[in-house]
């Protein structure tokens, strides 16, 4: 698989976005989405940020500029094809030429489906897959209001069975919008446990980047400095919400992980962590959380040497402790964090019944999509899930 993705990667290497970040970033956006030609965007969002206000003075700034607007306000979290199916027939009944998304990997992922299967000749189910995508999206613009999902970078869409609420994806460099926002005016209003739980998934995806066997030095180098951001301003955003500084750090952090798993892929944390959300709707970042300290446990043979060159970076290159020390150091620095922004030790949700399909499920999910360092059993997926029911460490 590691292979596969390489080869994958020259073949199709995506661009990063233009981005703006700081106050007013949604604005200089939808201004840059103006003068690009948009007159009729769709603007995908969910009920609460609409009835909150929080897009209140993007939707006076595109009345001013004479654009006609659609709203979509029917995200949810783990959308399915459903919620995807209205966007498109509201883009189709608005003749709209733009999709505009403000929200986290939810609203950003169902967008990215809407853009491309409304100017498509195939139905929604059969863009399901590996560079699927037939024709242009429609031009593409995101504000991220969450810093974990990097959705905002990543060629990739993660929508629900709208029966079993089983994740299929949507893979397709055509999936990177043209530009992004990071605006702090709407970041600092994430909770905190929104925060902890979205940055952990930032990290999980940097952390399964930097060990993916098809890391290049461009993804090391993007994910490392990922680590940096969100080692010491998570905590901080986490805190302290109104600090912009921290907000904007993070939402970096998550930017640049994103970037890097896009190209490399993730790992059994994503792999397990798919199968919780679809069994039992826990928030994927949550669920990435409890599971990466785990996951790092397993890996820790193969991935010594990795883990001990973050934690040198980490601690200032100034360190005399040898390979091993610096690895663990490295996992119980995770440990510490995830105890720092209130991450739980377990979630209550998990039935042992389940553990079996889950566990078929995320091994699939690895085996077809992700080079990882070192490959599980059944067992040791259900060991791993057996630790989070109950909360014990491994």
């Amino acid at each position: 698989m590691g292979y596969a993705l390489k080869i994958m990667n020259r073949l199709y290497t995506p661009e990063k976005p233009l981005t703006f970040s700081g106050s007013g970033a949604m604005i200089k956006l939808a201004d840059l989405m103006v003068r690009s030609g948009a007159r009729r965007p769709l603007l995908v969002t969910d009920s609460f940020m609409l009835k909150a206000g929080m897009l209140d003075k993007l939707q006076v700034f595109l009345k001013e500029e004479g654009c006609e607007v659609t709203i979509y306000e029917g995200i949810v979290p783990n959308p399915t094809f459903a919620v995807v199916q209205e966007g498109v027939d509201a883009i189709r009944n608005g003749n709209c030429d733009a999709v505009f998304a403000v929200g986290g990997g939810s609203a950003i992922d169902a967008a990215k489906v809407m853009a491309a299967a409304s100017t498509s000749k195939k139905p929604l189910e059969k863009l399901a897959g590996i560079l699927k995508v037939d024709q242009p999206l429609l031009p593409f613009y995101v504000v991220a209001t969450t810093s974990g999902t990097g959705s905002e970078v990543t060629t990739v869409a993660v929508v629900s069975d709208t029966e079993t609420h089983k994740k299929t994806f949507f893979v397709d460099p055509k999936y990177v919008p043209i530009a992004a926002a990071f605006d702090t005016d709407l970041l600092v209003s994430l909770p905190p446990a929104m925060t902890a739980g979205t940055g952990m998934d930032a990290l999980t995806h940097a952390i399964e980047s930097y060990t993916s066997l098809a890391r290049t030095p461009e993804t090391e180098r993007d994910a490392a400095t990922a680590i940096r951001l969100l080692v010491e301003f998570l905590p901080v955003a986490y805190a302290k919400p109104q600090d912009v500084r921290a907000r904007e750090m993070v939402a970096l952090g998550s930017f640049l992980a994103g970037n890097a798993f896009t190209r490399t892929s993730l790992g059994y944390v994503h792999a397990i962590s798919h199968q919780i959300s679809a069994h039992y709707n826990t928030a994927h970042g949550l669920a990435n959380a409890v599971l990466l300290p785990r996951v790092l446990r397993f890996n820790k043979q193969v991935c010594a040497d990795r883990f001990a060159a973050l934690e040198f970076m980490l601690q200032g290159n100034s360190t005399s402790q040898e390979t091993h020390e610096l690895a663990q150091a490295f996992i119980d620095r995770v440990d510490t964090l995830s105890a720092v922004v209130g991450i739980p030790a377990h979630l209550e949700d998990l039935q042992q019944a389940d553990f079996d399909a889950i566990a078929a499920d995320a091994l699939k999910e690895a085996r077809t999509s992700y080079a990882v360092p070192k490959r599980m059993r059944k067992e040791d997926i259900n060991t791993i899930l057996l630790s989070v029911q109950s909360g014990q460490p491994l």
